[in-house]
């Protein structure tokens, strides 16, 4: 049985208001009940930047977003923190996806692709395995801030056979790199793998387009079960990473691989299941670190 799920249209850059209710086809599509719309500024079918598109219910099938807006007015995707939606993709530049609840997704909680995409204040949880890994979130772009998401529970009571479930994976072997990105407050809970695999795009197999670096990893709690490590660098650049609260178990809680330098790691707290802080999975990643001894 489908559900029906309410969307408002708020007008943000033109004041907060809403008029009479209409039906609409938003641009984000996905499957259920025909959507309603309340609208304040243009159309349902047609927001404009600075607009808000705000969601209640359950949806059956994944979300997929596809308009965006502007540098200085996004378009926001707002779940109300109860929406829920077996997954979410975002193929758009310059919108906020919030507030949702990922429950169900195939493979990936939430997939974003785009420049200045913020994915912020969601729950992940119980992704299905389809043969692929299974991750918490991908992003990949310029501009990303991926803040205060609760990932937990990613493999439910579902065999994802041996697949690599890591909270969040960013990777680069057909499109450029992602700079300028700022991943702080989120939550991975119980994550079979790694809180954060990151590799950029001239690591081995990727595009060799643009770069990744400028990035913040900040304030975030992790728990994760990799071997080798919790966080994993490759080829990203000028990094800082602190207050990072790291509850897992692992050989090293930050590994530093090729490519990887400029890399400052400061204030973070370490669980007693860790060797160390820090390791140098490659000797290049020494350029320019500053920290705690690693090796």
């Amino acid at each position: 049985m489908r559900r029906l799920i309410t969307v408002l249209v708020i007008g943000l850059t033109a004041g907060i208001g809403l008029s009479s209710c209409t039906s609409a086809s938003p641009p984000v599509e996905g499957g259920g009940a025909p959507l309603v719309a309340t609208e304040c500024r243009g159309g349902a079918d047609d927001p404009q930047p600075g607009d808000m598109i705000c969601y209640s219910g359950e949806l059956d099938d994944p979300l997929k977003i596809t308009r965006g807006g502007m540098p200085e007015a996004p378009i926001t995707y707002a779940g109300g923190g109860s929406t829920t939606v077996p997954g979410i993709r975002v193929e758009a530049d310059h919108v906020v996806v919030q507030g949702f609840i990922s429950d169900g997704a195939d493979s990936t909680g939430i997939w974003a692709s785009g420049e200045g995409v913020t994915i912020q204040d969601n729950v992940i949880t119980q992704v299905r395995w389809t043969g692929e890994d299974v991750d918490g979130i991908r992003f990949f772009g310029d501009g990303f801030r991926v803040l205060r998401n609760t990932v937990r529970d990613l493999e439910g009571t579902d065999d994802v056979g041996d697949s690599h479930v890591d909270c969040m994976q960013t990777y680069a072997t057909s499109g450029p790199g992602s700079s300028n990105v700022v991943i702080q407050g989120n939550r991975c809970e119980e994550i079979r793998a790694q809180c954060l695999m990151a590799e950029g795009p001239n690591d081995e197999g990727g595009s060799r387009e643009g770069v990744s670096r400028n990035w913040l990893f900040d304030g975030n709690y992790c728990d994760a079960y990799a071997k080798a490590q919790s966080v994993a660098l490759e080829d990203i650049q000028n990094v800082t990473i602190s207050n990072n609260e790291m509850v897992g178990k692992a050989n090293k809680a930050f590994a530093l691989g090729e490519g990887s330098t400029g890399i400052v790691v400061k204030d973070n707290k370490i669980g007693p299941d860790y060797r160390r802080e820090v390791g140098f999975d490659h000797p290049s990643a020494q350029q320019g670190y500053q920290g705690p001894p690693a090796e």
